[in-house]
């Protein structure tokens, strides 16, 4: 049972007692406040867990599993029995040639509605059977769409922390280049510097302010599609994420990952190729039912009847058994056959369909993970190092009249671009293991 059903079992009694006490609105104010609420510093772990408890895909595949589930309750129900009554009045009675006889007539009946031979048939069976896979397939397609959504839950909460790293590089940027601009302000007014180079000096620190104003932006709206991820309903409240990407590794299950490998454990584990065969094995039970409804529906019936009540029977009471017969003989459920063939049709075809894009998504995000791997580690052990000594040996050479504006301006946009490029490639590195995670069917990710 999904998590957020106990937390609904244990708020049961204290909701009934709030709606007695206080009315509908505070019950509406109490939900809305509490699918608000996110913690000050939200982890991944905060994250899938709020997910669970309340995304709003997860709730509707959670109604559609307990409606299907209704579906099998439905279709193993025995009907049941129709009882019948009448009373009546006979004419013609003539009192002085039959005394103590009584005009009035009287039956009672029952019927099985076709509940017995329904059983023996096995028409009830097929119904029973088609149902139970439709209940199976319902349960896999619940699973896969958490597994799809925590896949997509993971890749926002990963795109916000690095939009908060983009932003914390953006004020670094702004507080370094800040720092330029009084100091060449101050050598322009003394004559050390011309216009230009202090214009130049002001230009990038504008353009800091820019990439400041355009980082705060993509963090806030990440952190507000996050939230929408996890079932927020009213104002989304203020809350942080991690400081920083997860640092490099490289999961225990890809070290020596290969497309056969994961294709075999794709196979295996994916909920939505689970759910495909047996939606295949539903369609084919589906056309059986079908077919077995041209077998005649028989419905036993018992009657009882009499006339007159009491001291003035006319007639001792009878008991009948009947036996009504529906034959197919102008109509043979042509249009159910068909209708099942086609679904069978359909079904072969979408497993076809299941099967190829499971090759296609592990081929793809293998792909993924094997280039974002290589450019992170070739930032990791050098790119990056030689970016910041160079900047830092012009900064230097700089502030000592060695180097001009220019060659410094340079090497510090070229340091700042390499770790923007790093940043993007850790993300992304990040966001490839866990689209191999999503198509193998594992929770694999920082």
């Amino acid at each position: 049972m999904p998590a957020y059903h106990h937390r609904w079992l244990k708020g049961s009694s204290a909701a009934l007692l709030a709606f007695a006490l206080f009315g509908p609105a505070s019950i509406r104010a109490g939900d809305e406040a509490e699918s608000s609420s996110l913690p000050a510093h939200l982890g991944m772990q905060d994250a899938l867990r709020l997910f669970r408890e309340r995304g709003f895909d997860l709730i509707v595949a959670d109604a559609m599993v307990d409606s299907t589930r209704g579906d099998a309750q439905i279709a193993g129900a025995i009907p049941n029995p129709a009882i019948s009554g009448g009373v009546g009045r006979s004419f013609g009675f003539n009192s002085a040639t039959c005394p103590g006889c009584s005009a009035l007539a009287w039956d009672v009946g029952v019927s099985d509605q076709s509940a017995l031979l329904d059983t023996l048939s096995g028409k009830r069976g097929l119904r029973v059977r088609t149902a139970e896979l439709a209940l199976a397939v319902a349960r896999q397609s619940r699973a896969d769409t958490q597994r799809t959504l925590e896949s997509m839950l993971r890749q926002q909460y990963l795109e916000a922390v690095y939009n908060r790293d983009a932003l914390d590089l953006a004020h670094e940027s702004q507080g370094r280049l800040g720092h330029v601009l009084e100091l060449n302000q101050a050598r322009f007014q003394h004559g050390a510097i011309s216009q230009v180079d202090a214009l130049k000096v002001e230009t990038e620190k504008l353009e800091a302010d820019q990439e400041v104003e355009r980082a705060e932006l993509a963090l806030a709206e990440a952190k507000y599609q996050l939230a929408f991820l996890l079932g927020v309903r009213g104002h989304v409240p203020e809350f942080e994420v991690d400081i920083d990407l997860p640092r490099y590794r490289v999961p225990n299950e890809l070290g020596n990952a290969t497309v056969g490998s994961l294709l075999d454990r794709a196979r295996k584990q994916r909920p939505d190729l689970a759910a495909a065969h047996l939606q295949h094995d539903r369609a084919g039970s589906a056309l059986q039912s079908a077919k077995r409804l041209r077998f005649p529906d028989l419905a036993l019936s018992l009657g009882l009847s009499g006339q007159g009540a009491g001291s003035d029977v006319s007639s001792p009471p009878t008991v009948s058994l009947g036996l009504t017969l529906t034959p197919p003989l102008f109509y043979r459920f042509q249009g159910e056959v068909q209708k099942a063939q086609a679904d069978l049709r359909v079904q072969d075809t979408l497993l076809a369909k299941t099967e190829a894009q499971i090759v296609n998504d592990v081929t793809v995000a293998l792909g993924q993970f094997q280039s974002t791997r290589r450019r992170v580690e070739r930032a990791e052990h050098g790119l990056l190092d030689r970016a910041r000594r160079t900047r830092d040996l012009i900064q230097i050479q700089y502030e000592k009249g060695a180097a001009s504006l220019l060659e410094y301006l340079d090497a510090q946009r070229m340091l700042i671009e390499t770790t923007q490029g790093y940043l993007r490639d850790l993300a992304d590195y990040w966001l490839a293991v866990v689209l191999i995670g999503e198509a193998v069917g594992l929770e694999l990710g920082p």
